[in-house]
């Protein structure tokens, strides 16, 4: 029985051991899906993505001019005048040397207008697309379009990626884009007001508005550049980019309502008082655009009073953002004090419009 017992103990003691076989190689973890993008590129040009490719997608001024004159921001007429998109360079060319490049919707939206008339406006032919994001109404624009697509009419959905046109160089400005520099005026903003036909009808008595409420008085550019950079990895919030620019000014504005308000609240900062009771002024924080990023409800009675009954109150100017960006001239300093310009009072008062007076 013992040669029988121990076969038996040998053969438990192996059982039990460390298996001599090699474990199966481990498979690697299937990388997680990444967010789909907010905003495609509207053209194939996409060398904003590669190290040093800025030189290939932005389209200068003109010879000899860097490439950061296409590029958004205080970039024209020595960093006084606001370019508020960017311009992107054309890829490809007929035998004629113009371009053919294909101009698509940066993401579902819906067509709100169409300007097939050159001569109307120094973008040429353009066509302006909203969107719903975030809770959040935000435009795109394509301009210099050589031709827009056939059938394309204002009010019709067009999903992400629809051709809309074709890269070109109209406009109605006394110098004519040139051949060379055909390229895409692409913006991404924000309309400031939804009842701008009645503030232009009050401010500009004899004005011809040719574009509604899509007059380029009533839109604000943001780098587009940019948020199609950050945009790219798939990780991108509106709200966050834009509540995260830095604030050129902070500004009082002393009436209740104010619509911008109500159709961006993620950029209202809550307060845990005031639920039931009236609003009497807004503090609003405005980048250099003159967009506002962050508004908090004033809910302290008098303070209009206190302010000597104006309407807008110019609390603090960050003198570093001014300085780096000059070009909207909205504030100014008047001996040791701050004070809104011309072009500062007026944009506010468009921000804070309340109707016909």
């Amino acid at each position: 029985m013992w040669p029988r017992l121990g076969l038996i103990i040998l053969t438990g003691a192996i059982g039990c051991g460390r298996s001599t076989e090699p474990n199966p190689p481990a498979l690697p973890s299937p990388p997680l899906p990444a967010a789909k993008p907010k905003f495609l590129f509207p053209t194939e040009n996409r060398a904003l993505l590669r190290s040093g490719g800025e030189t290939e997608f932005f389209a200068p001024t003109g010879p000899g001019r860097p490439w950061s004159s296409g590029a958004f921001g205080c970039v024209r007429n020595t960093r006084t005048r606001i370019h508020e998109g960017i311009d992107i360079r054309a890829l490809h060319r007929d035998a004629a040397n113009e371009p053919t490049d294909l101009v698509q919707a940066t993401r579902s939206g819906v067509v709100a207008h169409i300007n097939s008339n050159v001569a109307a406006s120094n973008y040429g032919k353009y066509i302006v697309l909203r969107h719903s994001l975030e809770h959040l109404q935000v435009y795109s624009l394509y301009a210099h379009l050589s031709e827009i697509t056939d059938g394309l009419k204002i009010g019709q959905s067009v999903a992400s990626g629809d051709t809309l046109g074709i890269l070109g160089r109209t406009t109605n400005t006394k110098d004519a884009i040139a051949k060379g520099r055909a390229h895409l005026h692409f913006e991404i903003g924000l309309q400031i007001h939804t009842q701008f036909e009645s503030w232009f009808r009050h401010w500009y008595k004899d004005g011809k508005n040719h574009h509604g409420a899509w007059n380029g008085l009533n839109l604000l550019g943001l780098d587009a550049a940019e948020i199609l950079r950050q945009n790219a990895t798939g990780d991108f919030d509106f709200i966050s980019h834009l509540s995260n620019q830095p604030a050129l000014c902070r500004v009082r504005i002393h009436q209740a309502r104010l619509e911008w308000a109500e159709r961006f609240p993620g950029l209202v900062a809550q307060t845990l008082r005031g639920e039931t009771l009236p609003v009497q002024a807004w503090e609003v924080d405005l980048n250099f655009n003159a967009i506002p990023i962050r508004l908090k409800p004033l809910y302290e009675e008098g303070l209009k009073k206190k302010a000597g009954g104006v309407r807008f109150e110019l609390l603090e100017v960050n003198d570093n953002v001014l300085r780096e960006h000059p070009c909207r001239s909205l504030v100014f300093k008047k001996g040791a004090r701050w004070v809104l310009t011309t072009k500062g009072l007026r944009a506010l008062d468009l921000l804070a419009w309340r109707g016909e007076k």
